[in-house]
């Protein structure tokens, strides 16, 4: 590498440093972003109990137990089916109405309280969304 390349490199880093602080660059570089789980959801059936649940974790920490988890859900559940927050999940519970097909939106948002006091920037990004599907079937 040239002498010329390294410097601007090294002027990047700093700034970057400087202006984020070593914390985030951590965060980034070691990819620490909160996670909704992708998997397919159960399948419900017309006037039958319909249980499942979207799972959430912070990816690559190891105390991803001391964050604290904010969920919004919008668009389109089935009528009939409700949702309630647990700790790190989503619960999606009731007896669908009506069959169809229902997509909804799953939002994140994560906040951690260190030593300190609140961390305003906890991850390397504070928030993620995920679509969901839910079939009802007769």
């Amino acid at each position: 590498m040239k002498p010329k390349n390294i410097t601007t490199i090294i002027l990047l880093a700093a700034s970057t440093f400087l202006f984020q602080g070593c914390d985030e660059i951590y965060e980034c570089v070691f990819n620490i972003n909160p996670e909704l789980h992708d998997r397919p959801l159960e399948i419900g059936f017309v006037g039958e109990r319909y249980y499942d649940e979207v799972t959430a974790e912070i990816s690559n920490e190891v105390n991803d137990n001391d964050y604290i988890y904010d969920f919004v859900v919008y668009g389109d559940l089935p009528p009939g089916i409700s949702y309630d927050f647990r700790r790190r999940s989503v619960e999606l519970f009731g007896q669908p109405e009506e069959r169809g097909t229902y997509r909804f939106t799953v939002e994140l948002f994560v906040e951690s309280y260190d030593y300190y006091g609140y961390d305003g920037s906890p991850t390397c990004s504070d928030s993620t969304t995920r679509q969901f599907t839910i079939q009802v079937v007769e």
